[in-house]
């Protein structure tokens, strides 16, 4: 699928650097006329992709896999070094022993950890076949138990059905004082437009992450750009769970 993917694209686009500039214009024309759709309902702070149901929302995120799959093990040397460069310089880590890794995927950041020294497991709506790093699970549903981790981390916020009840269930399984370490994409008024899967988006990193810590009566330790991470930018917000 992958192969007969890049033959139609190149067959769309041509080759070369200007194909690339014309494959990405195109699909960031495709992604504007989407979020202005009625896919989209969008609020003052947060906008929601519109589902029939709350299992559709899960049978269409655990979808995404499939089609990026290849991508995520093409990248995966560089991903790797990635997370473990933003894990180390993570001052509030140093003191935790146990991280929760929500949308994890195929698990490169719990890979990472794992290599710094934590200990470290990830959950996913659709971990694939043999994971050995990523249980299959839903972060609006924990089966982990109350104050049972010291840290948890994700970068996958833009594809929460319902974020207050994902918020609750970090602060749930998080012990007294442990950390909420999120990175966030940009803003859709910093010039991040939503793709073909994600389900949630918010105006600006600042405002959103102030709403996550109303939300689970964190206190914002820190806040870090991490700059672009291939097309895309992003921060990384840390919050303190109270004592």
């Amino acid at each position: 699928m992958a192969v007969v993917k890049r033959l139609n694209n190149i067959l769309k686009y041509g080759l070369g650097p200007a194909a690339r500039e014309r494959k990405l214009a195109d699909k960031a024309r495709r992604r504007e006329e989407k979020f202005a759709s009625g896919l989209w309902q969008q609020g003052s702070e947060l906008a929601r992709r519109q589902y029939d149901s709350y299992e559709d929302y899960l049978g269409h995120q655990a979808a995404k896999l499939e089609g990026i799959d290849h991508r995520l093990r093409e990248t995966e040397a560089e991903d790797l070094a990635s997370f473990r460069e933003r894990f180390a310089h993570c001052a509030g880590l140093a003191g935790a022993r146990s991280v929760l890794c929500l949308g994890a995927r195929l698990g490169t950041e719990v890979r990472a950890l794992h290599g710094l020294g934590y200990f470290a497991v990830g959950i996913d709506l659709n971990p694939g076949a043999d994971n050995a790093w990523v249980l299959p699970g839903d972060f609006h549903r924990l089966v982990f138990a109350d104050a049972s981790v010291d840290a948890v981390y994700t970068n996958a916020l833009d594809h929460v059905f319902d974020l207050a009840r994902v918020v609750a269930e970090i602060q749930r399984v998080l012990r007294p004082t442990g950390l909420f370490v999120a990175d966030i994409i940009a803003g859709f008024e910093e010039g991040f437009t939503p793709g073909n899967f994600e389900a949630l988006h918010w105006k600006n990193t600042a405002e959103f992450a102030g709403k996550i810590a109303e939300l689970g009566g964190f206190t914002r330790e820190s806040s870090r750009d991490l700059g672009q991470i291939r097309r895309d930018r992003w921060t990384q917000v840390v919050f303190r769970k109270p004592g």
